[in-house]
């Protein structure tokens, strides 16, 4: 086994163990962070290139360096991958690439991280491996028969290859909305959008950005978020009944807490794309046969392909699970931030807060995790000074 000397050791060296990392060696700490990848923000690089952040520009730059006003109010992936590896060239991280931490054990006084190339054993553990680690598709009867080509969104990456095919996609996330808005626009010759549980819709707007960290980070009430919530996408959108869109029934807090993750999204053409005729409602997937996919309503349809943005998850139960600091459903931890558990002491999360909106999240908890491991504020001083630059 070997010991870090107290170098607190960071699982995962996407955006959020980057931004602790960063706030930790400015105030004279040397994390070591570990990756099963041999990239850092390997999942941002597997996300389709026209992706856009959901989170404004200025809400959303990590401790230390701004995001460059260049990239507009809403930067696209490639953007902000530009902007992680000068970040990286600025922090000079120690990172273990292809190093997958397996399991995290109490010992005493220390945690123990073992991984892929043995244990290491330190006071302080930060886990950022993120909320996006392992596609989600529900277990639906008769899947593998479907002889129609089907897909998770997390393999989509342009809309091309489906051009004069009849597309279902099913999920009204903000990746769904972008892939259903994006096939019709490119010219497939039906595009259909499956939805089980009509989420909160909201408008892509600094205002959302705002709401969205007072929500987290704020003394709000749940109610009064849920209620918020419904009033909002009442007044934005209207009734769209005749489009076959409900009203949703829960607001955002109530649906995150019942499903166990984020429940709501930003519209980027949907609504307009329902409108005018390019993208149809139709209601919720129960199941497939050879040639079909079976609907709620009793009813069945025959698309090409089938995309089903229906979500990822943080899948770290073999990590953790064991230490009862993850919630169920969703296996998201219980605490996040400076927080930690009375039976998990110096055992801290990065990055898995909801609504999302995870990029504001990530720069505000990287500073506390920084203040609770060193009980110092010296390094938010160089941090601003460096973030003017």
């Amino acid at each position: 086994m070997s010991v870090t000397k107290e170098r607190p050791v960071i699982i995962g060296a996407g955006p959020g163990g980057l931004a602790v990392a960063w706030t930790l060696k400015e105030a004279g700490l040397d994390p070591l962070l570990l990756d099963r990848e041999q990239r850092a923000c390997s999942t941002w690089h597997s996300y389709y290139p026209s992706l856009r952040m959901n989170s404004w520009r200025r809400l959303s730059s990590l401790p230390g360096m701004r995001l460059s006003a260049e990239y507009g109010p809403w930067p696209m992936r490639n953007d902000f991958l530009t902007y992680m590896k000068k970040y990286i060239e600025v922090l000079n991280p120690d990172i273990r690439f292809g190093t997958d931490a397996q399991r995290v054990d109490r010992d005493g006084d220390r945690w123990v991280v073992r991984t892929s190339d043995g244990d290491l054993r330190t006071e302080h553990v930060i886990v950022a491996t993120g909320l996006h680690r392992k596609p989600f598709v529900p277990d639906w009867p008769g899947l593998k028969e479907f002889e129609g080509e089907f897909l998770h969104a997390r393999e989509y990456t342009v809309p091309d290859p489906y051009v004069g095919k009849d597309v279902l996609v099913v999920g009204c996330g903000p990746t769904g909305i972008d892939i259903a808005v994006a096939a019709a626009q490119a010219g497939a010759s039906r595009v259909r959008m499956s939805i089980r549980n009509m989420p909160v819709l909201f408008k892509l707007s600094p205002s959302t950005s705002l709401l969205c960290q007072a929500i987290k980070h704020g003394p709000l009430p749940h109610w009064l978020v849920n209620r918020a919530s419904l009033l909002m996408h009442r007044m934005q959108w209207g009734d769209l009944s005749r489009y076959g869109i409900p009203m949703p029934k829960e607001g955002t807090m109530a649906g995150t807490a019942r499903i166990g993750h984020s429940y709501g999204a930003i519209d980027r053409g949907l609504i307009a794309g329902v409108r005018d005729g390019s993208i149809e409602i139709v209601r919720g997937v129960t199941g497939f046969n050879r040639k079909a996919v079976l609907l709620d309503d009793g009813t069945s349809i025959k698309p090409d392909v089938v995309i089903a943005a229906t979500g990822q998850r943080p899948d770290m139960e073999g990590l953790l699970g064991h230490l009862g600091v993850l919630s169920q459903p969703g296996g998201r931890p219980l605490v996040h931030g400076a927080q930690t558990l009375p039976h998990a002491p110096h055992l801290y999360f990065q990055g898995y807060r909801l609504p999302p909106g995870q990029l504001p999240d990530m720069a505000v908890d990287a500073r506390a995790i920084a203040r609770a491991i060193t009980g110092s504020r010296r390094f938010t001083l160089a941090g601003a000074l460096r973030g003017r630059r």
